[in-house]
C-alpha cells in the first residue's frame, strides 16, 4: 500500500492548543507534497477559516484540494467546486423556527462562507468565533429577509457545553432522520445535509482523482472525523481524541501538542 492522499482535520489535529502548526508537522507535510501526495485539509471550517494554514503549508493551486464545511464542499484551493451539497430554504426555515421556539442561539453558513443568524437580542460567543474565522462579518437577518431560494451549507446550534448536552437528544429526534446532526466541539452542534460528512467528501475526491480508497490516510480527533477515519485505507486517531474515537481508528498517533501528525506521516506516508 502506497498512500497517495491524506485527509486531515485541522483543530486539535494539525494545530496544537495554541492554534499553531509545529515545525515537524510542516516539514513532513511539505515533504509529502514534494513526493506527489495529495494533502487535503478536511474541516468544519469555511475556506476563509483555512487560508492561513494552507498558506503556511504551501498548499495552493488548481491541483490541490480541500474539504470544507464538514464535508459539504470539496474544491480546489483556487476555488473550483468538485462537489457541493446544501440544505434547502425549507430546511433552513425549519431550523430557524426550532431555534426561535426553544430560545436557542445559532448561526448558518452559506456556500460563499458568509455567516448568518436571526438572533438579535444576544449574539453568543461561539457565533462570534465562527464569524471571526470566516472573516466575512456577521449578517443578522431572518429567513424572510433573505432570497426565497436562499440555501445554506450547514446550521450550527451554539450553546455552552452543558446546554448542548441537554438538547442534543431532542435535536436528533427533530432533525436526525432528515439531516446529519453531529457535535463538532464544546459549543457546536451542527446540522448538515443527510449523507454529508468528511467520509462522503473523501469518497468524492478520491473518485475524482482516481485514487483507490485503500491508498488514502485520514487523521483526526473529533466526532465528525469518525466517518472518514473508518472510510480511509488507514484511519489514524490523535492521542488527544476520546477513547471512543481511538478504539474506532486503525492506529493512534501522538497528541496534537507532540506533532502527532508528523509521526503519522513519518510512519505511513514517508516510510
Amino acid at each position: 500500500m502506497a498512500i497517495k492522499l491524506v485527509a486531515m482535520d485541522i483543530d486539535d489535529t494539525l494545530l496544537d492548543d495554541e492554534k499553531q502548526i509545529s515545525s515537524q508537522n510542516k516539514e513532513t507535510i511539505q515533504q509529502a507534497l514534494k513526493n506527489g501526495v495529495k494533502v487535503v485539509l478536511s474541516s468544519g471550517r469555511t475556506f476563509n477559516g483555512m487560508v492561513e494554514y494552507l498558506n503556511k503549508l504551501g498548499i495552493s493551486g488548481d491541483n490541490q484540494y480541500i474539504i470544507i464545511d464538514g464535508g459539504g464542499v470539496v474544491q480546489t484551493i483556487s476555488g473550483k467546486i468538485i462537489y457541493q451539497k446544501t440544505l434547502s430554504n425549507q430546511a433552513y426555515r425549519e431550523i430557524d423556527n426550532y431555534v426561535q421556539e426553544n430560545n436557542l442561539h445559532y448561526n448558518a453558513v452559506d456556500v460563499l462562507g458568509n455567516t448568518y443568524t436571526s438572533n438579535n437580542d444576544f449574539i453568543d460567543k461561539y457565533t462570534i468565533l465562527q464569524a471571526f474565522e470566516n472573516n466575512k462579518g456577521l449578517k443578522i437577518k431572518t429567513p424572510d429577509q433573505l432570497p426565497k431560494d436562499f440555501e445554506i451549507v450547514k446550521a450550527i446550534l451554539n450553546e455552552d457545553g452543558e446546554k448542548l448536552d441537554a438538547i442534543t437528544e431532542d435535536v436528533l429526534a427533530k432533525f436526525g432522520q432528515k439531516y446529519y446532526v453531529v457535535r463538532t466541539d464544546l459549543g457546536f452542534l451542527e446540522i448538515m445535509p443527510k449523507n454529508v460528512d468528511k467520509s462522503s467528501a473523501l469518497v468524492h475526491l478520491a473518485d475524482y482523482l482516481k485514487i483507490d480508497l485503500k491508498d488514502t490516510l485520514a487523521i483526526g480527533d473529533g466526532e465528525n472525523d469518525i466517518p472518514m477515519l473508518k472510510k480511509a485505507g488507514i484511519g489514524v486517531a490523535m492521542e488527544n481524541a476520546s477513547s471512543k474515537i481511538k478504539n474506532l481508528a486503525d492506529r493512534v498517533t501522538d497528541d496534537n501538542n507532540q506533532s502527532g501528525v508528523a509521526r503519522a506521516f513519518e510512519k505511513y506516508v514517508l516510510n
